[in-house]
């Protein structure tokens, strides 16, 4: 495909620059023309006579003679023709009899396809065209030369072999080989006077350049130009027509189901972009023909060949892509899907689609090629991510944490004295920990022992005394508002202690207070132990002042 659009683009500019190169060929007046046309008329009247020469021998030759005789009857017979076109040629000045000429071939399907695109070959080779023919001529010109110098020393050579024989009919043979090199000497200057001339007339033809940038580039635009020009319009015109209609056809119903109407809309939409870009190209087309330019035609044509060519292989592609387009594949709008690790809502399908987490900052651009492998759901009222911004999570070490920033690459947390901790977005959604801000209300646990001297009130007097202590010293915090229940019970006869489970039910916005709540809670107990005379045993007390 890359050598297609390559000889596209070398078509198309030769388009646009074969006018202005068709003029550049301005005839100028030739004050020695008269005479370049005498030297061509008189070599043409020599060779007309020695052609009239020949065909007398012929009639009067042995038979073993005629056969080179004709051959040399031939040859002169092409000599004479090519003089005659280069007198013409000279008489008319820098008009390309070329065009004139006319070959009749047989049927070929091959030259009958190809056919179409010479148009384009022609032009490309009419840029080069003058160039070559100069070459051409300066090549003969100094092969003839060369020829002429070895003619001359054959010659010489010739006249030293008849001066130095001493046999009469030697000598005969001598001078008919002489008379036979000093004609093709002859001849060889002739043709090389006719060379010069051609190549004097090609370089006086060659006139201004600005003139011939000017002229050509006056019948580009009244020519080519316009026609291109029209071509335009008229796809501008169709694009126009194709996208009113399509806008009438997209009106939506009133009470239609928008995942239906989302899918009529691309179905129309995309039907209508390929019935517009065939109608813009036919319409194209149809300007090329009617105006007559065969190389515009031509290169519409070749353009369009390629654009089969490349269909006829990504057909099956395609395919399955208007398939997604159409929210028909196996992944739709506003269904969840995974990428990287991470659900994501498939929010809009197109030739670039776009996946959007509703709990992350950012989206995933994706081409729709790399749509094509992935498999989407629907979400219902899942959760698309195990936090938000400003969400509070206990990590199993303990830490309380605060999700202060997300992103679809990375998730960036804070403990509760400002050091902050970044964790790719995947990993930390494999992560298991506790959403505390998710909830609407979160407890707090904690252990505490008694003596067992205080056995006979360990049911009923201490747990009710903890409960009303810690209740009373929550109540002068400045969280007192989001306490919701404080229970206290007897947890376990211990192996030094009576043990108290400690239960504060805390609404989540006080969920900052998560360890200062517990501190507060072992403080109390103490504090209660100490004025009620409660024996706290010395394991208890170790571990707590540790």
């Amino acid at each position: 495909m890359t050598i297609f659009f390559r000889l596209l683009i070398i078509a198309l500019l030769t388009a646009i620059t074969s006018d202005a190169f068709a003029q550049s060929a301005i005839a100028v007046p030739e004050t020695d023309r008269t005479t370049q046309l005498n030297v061509v008329q008189s070599v043409l009247d020599a060779k007309l006579m020695e052609r009239k020469a020949l065909r007398d021998k012929i009639l009067v030759a042995e038979p073993d003679d005629v056969t080179d005789l004709e051959v040399l009857l031939k040859e002169t017979n092409v000599e004479i023709a090519e003089l005659r076109e280069s007198f013409e040629q000279i008489a008319v000045g820098s008009v390309d009899l070329g065009i004139f000429s006319t070959e009749t071939e047989e049927f070929n399907w091959r030259t009958e396809m190809t056919e179409v695109m010479m148009p384009i070959i022609r032009n490309l080779q009419s840029l080069t065209e003058k160039p070559r023919k100069i070459e051409a001529l300066r090549s003969q010109i100094a092969q003839n030369n060369e020829q002429l110098q070895a003619a001359n020393q054959a010659v010489l050579a010739i006249e030293e072999s008849i001066r130095l024989a001493n046999n009469e009919p030697t000598k005969l043979a001598l001078n008919g080989l002489q008379t036979s090199w000093k004609e093709q000497a002859q001849e060889i200057q002739r043709s090389t006077d006719v060379a010069k001339v051609k190549l004097n007339n090609l370089q006086k033809s060659n006139g201004s350049f600005f003139e011939s940038f000017k002229s050509g580039l006056m019948g580009f635009i009244t020519g080519r130009g316009l026609t291109i020009l029209l071509a335009i319009a008229a796809a501008l015109a169709v694009w126009y027509a194709a996208k009113l209609v399509t806008k009438l056809l997209l009106t939506k119903s009133r009470g239609e189901a928008v995942k239906t109407y989302r899918t009529r809309q691309r179905l129309v939409q995309y039907g209508f972009n390929l019935l517009t870009a065939l109608t813009m190209a036919i319409a194209v087309v149809v300007v090329f023909y009617i105006r007559g330019d065969v190389l515009l035609l031509g290169v519409a044509l070749l353009l369009a060949g390629g654009a089969i060519l490349g269909l006829r292989h990504t057909i099956t592609r395609f395919i399955s892509e208007a398939r997604l387009l159409l929210n028909l594949g196996s992944i739709r709008e506003d269904e969840r899907v995974v990428y990287n690790g991470l659900p994501f809502k498939v929010t809009q399908l197109n030739m670039y689609s776009i996946l959007k987490n509703p709990e992350l900052t950012g989206i995933v651009r994706l081409p729709l090629e790399s749509m094509m492998s992935m498999i989407s759901r629907p979400a219902g009222n899942e959760v698309w991510f195990p936090a938000s911004k400003g969400d509070y999570i206990m990590m199993p070490d303990g830490k309380l944490l605060e999700v202060i920033a997300l992103t679809t690459e990375l998730v960036q947390l804070q403990n509760l004295v400002g050091t902050k901790t970044s964790v790719p977005a995947a990993d930390f959604y494999n992560m298991t920990f506790d959403n505390i801000t998710r909830g609407e209300k979160f407890a707090i646990t904690s252990t505490f022992g008694v003596g067992y001297s205080h056995q006979s009130i360990s049911n009923d007097n201490i747990p009710d005394a903890l409960q009303q202590s810690v209740a009373a010293a929550l109540a002068k915090t400045d969280f007192a508002e989001h306490v919701i229940s404080v229970a206290v019970e007897l947890k376990e006869a211990g192996a030094s202690s009576l043990d108290y489970w400690v239960c504060v039910t805390m609404s989540s916005d006080a969920v900052r207070s998560y360890f200062k709540i517990n501190r507060i809670v072992q403080q109390t107990c103490v504090a209660t132990c100490t004025k009620e005379n409660w024996d706290i045993p010395f394991p208890q007390l170790t571990i707590h002042n540790q």
